[in-house]
């Protein structure tokens, strides 16, 4: 049997193959990106937008942060570290000869101003007024206030007047003062045979006299304490006089309390009896049952 032949098969044939070619040629001229007509057609677009005139005043728009140019910027920065140079670290051998240039902290050191060192400032290189060399004046007046004081006496008569409690005699610190009385500095063990009967009359009798408490041991109870004659000797450690600075002792069962920093009256019995420890003169006053007027 003898098959039958389509006579438009072949056509058919042919033009599927002229299609395909077709769409395969069309896909490759969209994506090629050599594409003429796109760029004529980009350029004949440039060429037609206005172009500024030469010399024209009118301002450039100016570039987004994006857009502006990055020179200056990296110029600033290379001035900026030109100016500032980075300190470069001393090699090994460097510091190893520095270490060895510097001087031992222990070694002596000779003084510049023995070596005759003009360096240094006019003032360091003045003489020390503390240690420059006394005059004979000088020497004369240290020599004069070393010296034993002339005993003379200075008051000659005094009287008290009484007061309460007890009928006291009103006795003040100059009162005391041997210094101011009979011009003795320093006091020896000899100044009670050497003071003025009115001073010599107070021993044994009640007086009242203010002044300040040295600080004791303890804030309450106080059996005995130290009265002052002034609040410098208490709280700033003024060197006293033996006769600014000297004991109370307390009436039997009574006790005072620390008083601080201000005056208050003490009554009870005078005492002059010099006692002296090592050959130097410990107290020379003191007074016993006593009480305290603090008001």
């Amino acid at each position: 049997m003898q098959a039958h032949l389509n006579p438009t098969r072949p056509f058919k044939f042919t033009l599927i193959l002229l299609i395909l070619g077709s769409l395969s040629v069309f896909v490759s001229g969209c994506s090629s990106s050599d594409s003429t007509d796109y760029r004529q057609f980009s350029e004949k677009i440039d060429d037609e937008r206005p172009q500024p005139e030469t010399g024209s005043t009118t301002p450039v728009a100016e570039t987004t942060p994006e857009e502006k140019p990055v020179a200056p910027a990296l110029q600033m920065e290379t001035s900026t570290s030109a100016a500032v140079k980075p300190e470069v670290p001393a090699s090994p051998s460097e510091q190893a000869t520095a270490v060895a240039a510097k001087p031992d902290a222990g070694t002596e050191q000779p003084d510049a101003k023995l070596s005759g060192d003009t360096s240094l400032p006019v003032e360091a290189q003045r003489p020390d007024p503390k240690k420059r060399s006394l005059t004979e004046e000088e020497v004369a007046q240290e020599k004069k206030a070393s010296e034993p004081r002339e005993v003379k006496i200075l008051v000659k008569e005094r009287s008290f007047r009484r007061t309460s409690p007890e009928n006291a005699l009103l006795v003040n610190y100059d009162d005391l003062d041997l210094l101011k009385v009979m011009n003795m500095e320093p006091v020896t063990p000899q100044a009670p045979d050497l003071m003025p009967e009115w001073l010599k009359n107070l021993d044994g009798k009640r007086i009242r006299i203010r002044g300040f408490m040295y600080p004791p041991f303890q804030q309450t109870g106080n059996e005995y304490f130290l009265l002052a004659r002034d609040n410098q000797i208490c709280c700033f450690g003024k060197n006293p006089k033996i006769y600014d600075l000297f004991p109370v002792i307390m009436r039997e069962g009574v006790t005072a309390d620390y008083i601080l920093n201000r005056p208050f009256d003490v009554v009870g019995v005078f005492h002059i009896n010099a006692e002296s420890f090592d050959g130097e003169l410990e107290r020379i006053y003191t007074i016993d049952d006593a009480i305290v007027i603090d008001k």
